[in-house]
């Protein structure tokens, strides 16, 4: 798995970028998760919602505490996705005029070892 990560020193500009990107991302995990026939309460830990997005965990947790949809409750932190925040990420999403057809996406990682010497 590629995983997605935060530049140390990157710009404001850039943490804007990937702020916006983790927290469609997160948001779109989160609904697809409820969706899905699961178990009642659901379940979802903060690693598996890393390993379904590639995501490194601190980046994660700053994107809910950022979204402000982690909470400490009873001694354990809890993921609160209300009905309005559903309702608001679906509608900028139908909004979006430049969507990616996964199916048409080739891409492949580079080869390091056919770099030449200097």
């Amino acid at each position: 798995k590629q995983w997605y990560q935060r530049r140390v020193r990157g710009s404001d500009l850039g943490l804007l970028s990937y702020r916006s990107y983790w927290s469609n991302a997160v948001l779109e995990a989160l609904i697809q998760y409820l969706d899905s026939p699961t178990e009642s309460p659901p379940s979802l830990t903060i690693l598996e919602l890393c390993d379904r997005l590639c995501m490194k965990k601190e980046d994660v947790i700053s994107t809910l505490q950022h979204l402000n949809l982690i909470h400490y409750y009873k001694g354990q932190y809890i993921i609160c996705l209300s009905n309005e925040i559903i309702d608001q990420h679906r509608k900028s999403m139908f909004r979006r005029k430049v969507r990616i057809d996964e199916k048409y996406l080739q891409w492949q990682p580079k080869d390091w070892s056919k770099r030449g010497k200097w």
